[in-house]
């Protein structure tokens, strides 16, 4: 559930105004223009001068990983230059950069585990996404990966949550919804469903109904940190006060990270 976390920032915003950064530049480094950077995950990405956008301490990994993976102008059967060029495009917050080697790489070798890492990768970056082209542009490409897993005849319902939450964000909203709710029919414990229908009721205002999804997933997954936290604002959301206090102080005696606990804390405060 860790990409859940995502959602859980994105909400946070709503809900307890908590300020984020969001990443929007892809990178794109050869020997001949080492601070150009392409958006490459637009077909037709123009170059541009943006060395400021990736620092020199970075570039040197970045050519390092990208030089082991393309090598004799293909892409190269080598998962560990993968991993760690998109472990670098992550840690400066280039998620579309990762996604776009995890999709090169799928489409070079086609199996189910290349073509999920390809999948997540988009989801992560759509995620991140600001402008409703790029997020259009993210979510299409997680649908393409995505859609070949249950193509090859494997019933994944994580990746049908995930497909089903790209089109809540795009224009087929009840097409995504009508997904999840299929899901949980099949799967009423599924973990991933339960999370996204209760976060989607509280984008609604439905926090009666984000109450039940909420207490159902803590039931199955008490540690489900990120539950946890939803089950206590949808509480609060319904004016539930006392109910959302005990929930909250119950988050803030797990093992949560800064972002979860500055967020209970800020219901906390607003309780008082």
């Amino acid at each position: 559930m860790k990409r859940l976390q995502i959602i859980l920032v994105i909400l946070a915003v709503a809900l307890v105004g908590t300020l984020y950064s969001l990443p929007k530049v892809v990178v794109d480094n050869d020997e001949a223009n080492k601070n150009a950077v392409v958006d490459e995950s637009i077909p037709g990405g123009n170059l541009g001068n943006h060395s400021d956008s990736i620092s020199e301490e970075d570039l040197p990994r970045i050519a390092r990983w990208k030089s082991q993976l393309l090598a004799n102008g293909k892409v190269q059967n080598d998962k560990e230059a993968l991993d760690a060029l998109m472990a670098v495009f992550k840690s400066i917050n280039k998620y579309d950069s990762a996604a776009y080697y995890a999709g090169l790489f799928a489409e070079s070798y086609q199996e189910i585990e290349h073509w999920r890492k390809a999948g997540d990768a988009y989801f992560e970056a759509f995620t991140f996404a600001v402008e409703k082209v790029k997020v259009s542009q993210l979510t299409a490409k997680a649908r393409e990966y995505y859609n070949k897993i249950l193509d090859s005849g494997v019933n994944d319902l994580d990746v049908k949550s995930n497909i089903a939450m790209t089109y809540v964000e795009g224009p087929s909203p009840m097409q995504g919804i009508q997904m999840l709710r299929s899901i949980l029919e099949e799967d009423p414990q599924n973990e991933k469903a339960l999370f996204f229908m209760g976060s989607l009721s509280i984008r609604s205002n439905q926090f009666e109904i984000a109450i039940q999804r909420f207490e159902a997933l803590v039931k199955y997954y008490p540690e489900n940190i990120e539950g946890q936290y939803w089950l206590g604002a949808s509480y609060f959301g319904a004016e539930h006060m006392e109910e959302a206090k005990i929930q909250l102080q119950k988050v803030k005696e797990m093992d949560a990270d800064s972002i979860v606990l500055t967020a209970v804390d800020e219901l906390l405060q607003r309780i008082k």
